[in-house]
């Protein structure tokens, strides 16, 4: 019985590690096996070609991935340059409000001068 759960944890950890294309394949291999009446020693060709498609669809997650990445990026780019832009508009508005408010002290200093 140890064995037999020894063997069975085992088998766990393998399939466990195969992606799904893969334990199909495993699976078609085994049937067409017994089927022919032959002994499956688990090393099927379906099996080898799930194995290659589920590296190809990792592969292909894995080019997702980093393009949304590197979209995020972009998009944290043109916020941080929007930002940069913005705090320099902000400050050139502030630049020409103190400068009409001085402009206007002036004129506000000639009234004065002339109601006088």
């Amino acid at each position: 019985m140890r064995t037999f759960s020894t063997i069975f944890a085992a088998s766990l950890c393998l399939c466990a590690c195969a992606g799904p294309k893969e334990q199909a394949g495993a699976a078609q291999d085994e049937a067409a096996a017994n089927a022919a009446g032959i002994a499956y020693n688990g090393e099927g060709p379906a099996e080898r070609i799930g194995r290659a498609e589920d590296r190809a669809d990792r592969a292909a997650a894995d080019a997702r991935d980093a393009q949304a990445d590197a979209l995020k990026d972009q998009r944290r780019v043109i916020r941080s340059r929007a930002d940069a832009e913005a705090d320099k508009l902000e400050d050139q508005a502030r630049a020409i409000r103190a400068a009409a408010r001085d402009k206007s002290d002036q004129l506000d200093q000639q009234v004065k001068a002339l109601r006088q």
